[in-house]
């Protein structure tokens, strides 16, 4: 075993280190490497060649320490060589001296956690207890709890268990990646979660979900969010996740709250907490840097195990805070997290520099582990490569250095400065019940909850009564909110401590003593009228558990509080969401009593008019829509227009119909909706809103008219609108929208018009939507016209055409014939289109366009032969601005500007310009974790591709170019899959000079 290095080697050992040519460096070595944030010190634990590529370990009760090994990582899944090792201390002197193979033949493990006599192991697809019962530290029991995980690339599958406050075992998980390299290996996309050896017991179809549930009892959830590798709680039990980009984020509503009103069209159930953004600056110091194709220099790429610290053992770093790896660029990165209204947010530690990076390159931190000494155990795969291959160059996958540093691996412990001590002999799990019940006031976490554990596992009755008294009597909050939740697990909290609890003087306590009553409200009425006292709650976190609690009573001294919560805190979109998620039946009220929020415009008040539209919408009552109508209609002063606006932007997405942002595209089967076309829902009012000056509340009529049809009465209305369209000087706005209006009365008989008005010399707007209007005539002779005209269209007004093309069944066809014959350059399609046809159903359209859209590798290999010569140049970052304004940000942001459909090209503006311009000519070659495409066929609106973007038990996002998305109700999806094509174009060429792409590599290598 390695020992602990004194402070005094440290000097004399940098000379010896300095002297090196580069890594691997000995453990002795890579300390001199460090530079760490002041405060902390840095010491090795455990190394090689005791331990190899360590991913994730554990500190049972005993203080034995299981270390899970990845060796196989990142291709070697047929070796089964994952492992799970066990370590003891059989001195007493707090560092291990007896290493045990505890369990073998794993296949790319990423998590372990100590329960029952044994441990927990995520191992995609399953997750496996192994125990030992004969004292010979070897696992003789191995039994899979629970299986059905994708098993994908092992930094986005099931990982990292967590022994949550309320004795539900939390899970990371995102689903599975793309794989387009090594599909055979890691194209498993998983089936139903279930407990194999209960086949009656609940399960759960795939999702890209977090997951929690309880071996014991056979209980088995989604939360409303994902992570990728790694997640976390802090001390009132609050998640946070993390993806490679977004290194901290927190989910807020709990997915029980989302699935009662499935009709709340919510995007995501977290909020990005990070004040210094997504794709955060971080700052290494690594000295040559292995950079691949997408991993970079200088903002996250990488981020993964988040950890908030509850150690208890920093005094010199007051409040909370968090930890997060960053293996690409071996640092790690430290938050302060500061309480923000019903979340938090996080702030840096120090401008310019980051919590702990290394010089060596090979320095690859992938987890943390808060020890029982309060020392935070830091788990170094030390490899000199991270990234997996499918996200590599080519010549990557077969390189001698792609397994250099598997048989090393390190964990270090980090202390305070002023040092701290080793565990020691640790013998919790020999302790009585009134001695764990006292380990529940410790202020370390380990302590915490491994003894709330042991408690909750015994069953015994013995404990009840201390675990009562140190909820009554001990002055610290969170062994009072440990208390609460033991005798939770044991069956024995009794409803008079959660009625204390709800008067508790910390408001974590009070908020969880809300969740804790929950299940009781209704066999308890005074816990009822004691949660309704809250009301008046100074603590924000408070006000928002208890309006998502209060959601499921219906009661009208409920319902009251619950809209003045809602009143006071009309500002912040998580109150709105918690007081919305009540029940769709709530609906209807709440947008009758929110005339009080139009006194002041904002954007939280137009989310709030857009969100509750949307519900009234998806409710599909003809009397709850005429009477907002009605409402809206009656609202007709000019400073109403933004919520007027809002307010049919939600009705629209409600019903069906074309989202806000997406412009006009009305259907042509309306599907379930299409009752409501005959229902007296108020189309004569609409009628009345198109009419109005202001174009905002006249586009988001439009798109209602579109989910619900015109009224028989609307003659006049149209023969209007036929005027305005071709009267050149009316406004184009005007003059698009009454040509969308008269694509929904009777295409066929203003086709002429439509026709007419698809001129260069028209405005762009009035030929888009002369264009959009024109495809829903049927018939394969439109698809003919558009062709003939297609050189000369903008880009916007081709994108209607395009779509056109797949509104009649003889067209795909023709735009086939159009490509084959260089009427119309691939390059002018945009991924959808293009999708469509080399995935179309049609066999004869499949097999003639993919020749014609797929090029063959050495064809872009070719390209990129070409575009080398922009490496030489010198380049304009102006011009090259132009250029990303021109082509990029349709779909990317950078520095704020553009949209984020695909990857902040934030994360890539330190990579090499070699690195990034194969990325650009090549897109395909390599498809970024969690910016696949999928088609999803829906049962209302037809077929719509794009990104997937946020998901929450009820909704799926899809994210196109420009911002534009589509928030889609689980409940109309009829068909989903994934594509195997970047979403990016691979003919950027077409549209990127090499001069002009030696620009845009300068802009992006510029932009800061």
């Amino acid at each position: 075993m390695n020992p602990p290095i004194p402070l005094a080697v440290v000097s004399a050992l940098l000379l010896s280190a300095c002297s090196r040519s580069g890594p691997p460096y000995s453990p002795k070595e890579a300390l001199q490497t460090f530079k760490i944030e002041p405060g902390f010190r840095i010491e090795t634990y455990v190394t090689e060649p005791d331990i190899r590529s360590p991913v994730a370990m554990e500190f049972d009760e005993n203080g034995r320490i299981y270390v899970v090994e990845d060796p196989g990582y990142p291709l070697n899944t047929e070796g089964k060589v994952g492992r799970v090792i066990l370590f003891e201390d059989t001195d007493g002197d707090g560092r291990p001296d007896r290493r045990t193979v505890f369990a073998d033949k794993l296949t790319m493990p990423t998590g372990i956690m100590r329960w029952k006599k044994g441990v927990l192991v995520t191992d995609a697809p399953d997750v496996i207890y192994f125990e030992y019962t004969d004292g010979d530290g070897k696992a003789d029991v191995r039994r899979v709890v629970l299986t059905g995980f994708a098993f994908s690339n092992p930094q986005h599958t099931v990982n990292n268990p967590v022994y949550g406050l309320d004795n539900w075992i939390y899970l990371a998980h995102e689903g599975p990646a793309g794989a387009v390299m090594f599909a055979e290996k890691f194209g498993d996309r998983g089936g139903d979660l279930r407990f194999p050896d209960r086949p009656d017991a609940p399960s759960l179809k795939p999702a890209r979900r977090m997951v929690r549930f309880r071996p014991d009892t056979y209980q088995l959830e989604y939360l409303a969010s994902s992570s990728q590798f790694g997640h976390s709680f802090d001390p009132w039990g609050h998640q946070f996740t993390v993806s490679n980009e977004d290194h901290i984020r927190e989910e807020v509503i709990a997915a029980s709250y989302l699935i009662r009103n499935p009709e709340l069209p919510v995007g995501s159930a977290m909020e990005r907490i990070s004040d210094h953004g997504a794709a955060a600056d971080v700052y290494p110091i690594a000295r040559n840097p292995r950079v691949e194709m997408l991993s970079g220099v200088g903002s996250f790429t990488s981020a993964c195990s988040i950890t908030v610290y509850l150690g208890g053992a920093f005094p010199k770093s007051p409040g909370l805070f968090s930890l997060t790896a960053e293996p690409a660029q071996s640092l790690v990165h430290r938050d302060l997290l500061t309480p923000s209204g019903a979340t938090y947010v996080a702030k840096r530690t120090q401008e310019g520099a980051d919590f702990l990076a290394s010089t060596d390159a090979w320095f690859r931190p992938v987890s943390f582990y808060i020890g029982p000494d309060g020392a935070i155990y830091l788990l170094d795969f030390y490899r000199q490569m991270i990234e997996h291959p499918e996200w590599t160059a080519t010549k990557t996958h077969h390189s001698p250095e792609l397994y250099n540093g598997q048989d090393r691996g390190r964990i270090y412990r980090i202390v305070p400065d002023t040092l701290l001590p080793l565990p020691g002999k640790i013998r919790l799990g020999q302790a009585s019940d009134e001695e764990l019940v006292l380990q529940l006031a410790s202020p370390n976490i380990w302590w915490r909850r491994n003894a709330q554990r042991l408690l909750v596992d015994r069953r015994s009755d013995r404990a009840v009564e201390p675990l009562t008294k140190l909820f009554e009597t001990s002055p610290s909050p969170v062994a009072r909110l440990h208390a609460l939740w033991t005798l939770e697990g044991l069956h024995k909290l009794d409803p008079k401590l959660i009625k204390k609890a709800l008067a508790d003087p910390e408001a974590g306590v009070r908020e969880n003593a809300i969740v804790l009553a929950e299940p009781r409200l209704s066999s308890s009425p005074a816990l009822v009228e004691r949660l309704l006292k809250l009301e008046k709650d100074t603590d924000s976190r408070v006000q928002f558990q208890l309006l998502c609690t209060l959601g499921g009573i219906p009661s009208p001294a409920s319902r009251a509080v619950q809209d003045r919560l809602l009143a006071q805190n009309i500002e912040d979109p998580w109150m709105q969401i918690a007081a919305l998620s009540a029940s769709s039946d709530r609906a209807p009220q709440l947008f009758q009593t929110a005339g009080a929020f139009t006194a002041k415009e904002s954007d939280a008040r137009a989310t709030f008019f857009r969100h509750v539209a949307a519900v009234i919408g998806a409710r599909q009552n003809p009397a709850e829509i005429h009477r907002l109508l009605e409402t809206l209609v009656r609202a007709s002063k000019p400073d109403s227009s933004w919520w007027r606006a809002a307010t049919l932007d939600g009705l629209s997405q409600g019903l069906g119909g074309p989202g806000q942002g997406q412009g006009f595209r009305g259907r042509r089967n309306q599907g379930p909706r299409a009752h409501l076309a005959q229902a007296n829902i108020g189309q004569d009012l609409l009628v009345k809103l198109f009419e109005s000056p202001d174009d905002a509340v006249r586009r988001a009529s439009l798109r209602v008219l579109a989910a619900t049809g015109l009224p028989a009465s609307a003659k006049p209305l149209t023969q209007r609108a036929a005027a305005t369209a071709e009267n050149p000087q009316a406004a184009p706005t005007l003059r698009a929208d009454s040509l969308g209006l008269l694509a929904l009365e009777d295409p066929d008989s203003h086709q002429a018009l439509f026709k007419k008005l698809i001129d260069p010399k028209e405005p762009e707007p009035v030929q888009a939507a002369a264009t959009h209007a024109l495809g829903r005539v049927k018939g394969a002779e439109i698809g003919t016209f558009l062709i003939e005209r297609w050189r000369a269209m903008t880009p916007a007004v081709r994108s209607e055409a395009a779509d056109a093309m797949f509104l009649d069944p003889g067209r795909p066809k023709l735009l086939v014939e159009a490509i084959r014959n260089d009427q119309i350059q691939p390059w002018t399609l945009a991924f959808r289109h293009k999708s469509r046809l080399i995935m179309s159903r049609d066999a004869s359209i499949r097999d003639a366009a993919r020749p014609l859209l797929e090029e063959k590798a050495g064809d872009r290999e070719k390209v990129l032969k070409r575009y080398e010569a922009a490496l030489q140049m010198s380049g304009d970052p102006q011009k090259g601005k132009q250029v990303f304004e021109r082509v990029c940000a349709k779909c990317h942001k950078l520095r704020g500007m553009g949209h984020e459909v695909g990857p902040d090209l934030a994360t890539i503006r330190n990579r090499p310009p070699q690195l990034i311009l194969p990325d650009i000519i090549i897109p395909s070659r390599s498809i970024a974790q969690g910016y696949e495409s999928y088609v999803i066929e829906t049962k209302s609106a037809g077929t719509v591709e794009g990104v997937m973007g946020p998901q929450t038990p009820t909704t799926i996002t899809i994210r196109h170019e420009e911002g534009k998305q589509d928030v889609i109700r689980r409940d109309d999806i009829k068909e989903m899959h994934l594509t195997n094509l970047s979403n990016m174009p691979e003919d950027l060429d077409k549209q990127v000079s090499v001069d002009q792409m030696a620009d845009l590599l300068k802009f992006l290598k510029a932009a800061q």
